[in-house]
C-alpha cells in the first residue's frame, strides 16, 4: 500500500537508524526499495543485511552504473515503483514514529475531497539536529522562513518550499513522473511544480522527521540571515542557480505544456522570457504574475538578480 524509497550512497554511518526508525512505524503495512548509488562504503552490506533480514518488506534495485546525482537516483526509484502511496527517503535521517501514519490520514483527506485521480503531494516540517541527533532547530520551516502554505504555482517556478524526505504522492501523481526531466533543479522541486500545476498539495504543520545536520548532507539547513549572506559572498553561485531554475521552467513547458491551463501555460511563458527583459519589466512581471517568494526581502533580491 505505501512504499518507501530510498535514495543512498556511502551512508554508512547513518542508513541503519534511518532503516529501524522506518520499520518501526506505527504503521506497518508499507515495503522499502532501496537504490544505492554504487556506494564504496560498508553501505551495500548493510542493505543486504536488512534484505535478508526483513524478506519481502526491504529490497533494493540492481544498479550496473551510478545515477550521478541525489535526484537523478531519486527519478530512478520512482520509475521502476508503482504503489498507492510514495513516500521519499534519504539515508541519514530518522523518522518519527507516526510519520507515515499521520501523512496517510492526511492523504486520504485530500483524496476525499478531491479524489483518487487527482494528482496530490502531502509533505511536512522537520527538525533539524545535529550528527548524534540533538536537536538544533525545532522546526526547519520557521527557522529558513518558509511560506509552506503558498502553494501558487507562480510561487514553486521561483522557490521550492517542499522538503523531499517529507513527501507522499499517490499514484495520480507518479503517474505524471514517466518522463524524467533532463533540466531540473531537485527531484522534490519538480514534485511541487507538478502538484502545484496539476493537483493540490498539503503541508503537515508539525515535524515528521529528525534531519540530521552533517558534513556529508546533499542539502542543508541555514537560516535566512546564512542564506542571504552566503548569496552576497557567492554571486557565480546565485547566477547558476538562477540558470538552473530557468531551465528547470523550460523542461516543464515542454514536457507539460500541451496539458496546462491557459492561465498556467501564460505565466509559465512570462517567467522563461524574464532574463530577456529590461529591470523595469522584469519587476512588473514579478509582481503581476505574483512570481514571489517566502519573503518579501527575497523577492526583492530576484528583483535585482535576475
Amino acid at each position: 500500500m505505501v512504499s518507501v524509497l530510498l535514495a543512498s550512497y556511502n551512508g554508512e554511518k547513518y542508513i541503519r537508524d534511518q532503516l529501524d526508525s522506518i520499520l518501526n512505524q506505527t504503521f506497518s503495512d508499507l515495503s522499502i526499495v532501496i537504490s544505492d548509488d554504487l556506494s564504496a562504503d560498508g553501505t551495500p552490506a548493510i542493505i543486504r543485511e536488512y534484505e535478508e533480514q526483513y524478506p519481502g518488506r526491504v529490497r533494493s534495485l540492481r544498479n550496473s552504473e551510478r545515477s550521478g546525482s541525489a535526484q537523478n537516483n531519486f527519478f530512478r526509484l520512482l520509475k521502476s515503483e508503482a504503489d498507492d502511496y510514495i513516500m521519499l527517503c534519504d539515508q541519514d535521517d530518522v523518522w518519527l514514529p507516526d510519520k507515515v501514519e499521520v501523512t496517510l490520514r492526511e492523504m486520504k483527506k485530500l483524496e476525499a475531497e478531491w479524489g483518487e485521480a487527482v494528482p496530490l503531494l502531502v509533505h511536512g516540517d522537520l527538525s533539524v539536529t545535529d550528527k548524534e541527533g540533538g536537536i538544533l532547530q525545532k522546526s526547519m520551516a520557521e527557522y529558513q522562513k518558509i511560506a509552506v502554505h503558498d502553494n501558487r504555482f507562480s510561487h514553486y517556478l521561483v522557490e521550492n518550499n517542499i522538503t523531499g524526505n517529507t513527501v507522499m504522492i499517490n499514484r495520480a501523481l507518479l503517474g505524471f513522473l514517466a518522463d524524467v526531466p533532463k533540466e531540473c533543479v531537485m527531484h522534490d522541486w519538480w514534485l511541487g511544480l507538478l502538484a502545484s500545476c496539476f493537483g493540490r498539495i498539503s503541508y503537515i504543520d508539525r515535524p515528521l522527521v529528525l534531519y540530521r545536520q552533517h558534513g556529508e548532507n546533499q542539502m542543508g539547513s541555514k537560516s535566512g540571515k546564512e542564506q542571504y549572506a552566503e548569496r552576497i559572498r557567492n554571486q557565480d553561485a546565485v547566477r547558476e542557480n538562477y540558470r538552473k531554475m530557468f531551465a528547470q521552467a523550460q523542461m516543464f513547458l515542454k514536457l507539460y505544456g500541451n496539458e496546462m491551463s491557459l492561465e498556467q501555460r501564460e505565466v509559465l511563458e512570462h517567467f522563461i522570457k524574464l532574463p530577456e527583459k529590461n529591470r523595469a519589466e522584469k519587476i512588473y512581471t514579478i509582481w503581476k504574475y505574483k512570481l514571489m517568494k517566502s519573503t518579501l526581502i527575497r523577492t526583492l533580491g530576484q528583483m535585482l538578480s535576475i
